[in-house]
Parts: C-alpha cells; structure tokens; sequence
C-alpha cells in the first residue's frame, strides 16, 4: 500500500508531502536545517519545542523564514 500524500503551501508554492507529518518532519523532508529558522503555520508562529508535537494537515499553509544575520 502505498503512502498517501497531503498537499500544502509551502512559502507560497504547492508542496505534496506524506501525511502523518509534523513540523520537524517537514523541514527534514524539505532539506531545511532547523538552526536559524521561523515556521508559521496557518498565520500561527510555531515555537521549535512544539515542531515535533504540530501536525500538519491538508491544505496547511507554512511559511519558513530563515534569520540572517548582517550589517
């Protein structure tokens, strides 16, 4: 049987991930290193303590903003 994949917005672009994710899940998937980053979801800030316990769910929107630092 194979996985079923959920379809969300990620920064704006249609992404299909398995579902069953999670916000830490997401960003390994991604390739996204989890140092330096926001993630909101549905125009909610998710805290990186609550990354591994936030599901996402079909039709979720994320935004992930990276911190740069400069000057």
């Amino acid at each position: 049987m194979e996985p079923q994949t959920i379809e969300i917005t990620v920064n704006g672009k249609a992404a299909f991930i398995p579902e069953d994710q999670n916000i830490e899940a997401l960003l390994d998937h991604l390739g996204v290193q989890p140092d330096r980053i926001a993630v909101e979801l549905d125009r909610h800030i998710v805290g990186k303590r609550d990354w591994a316990a936030t599901a996402i769910r079909n039709g979720a929107e994320i935004e992930i903003v990276e911190f740069v630092g400069g000057g």
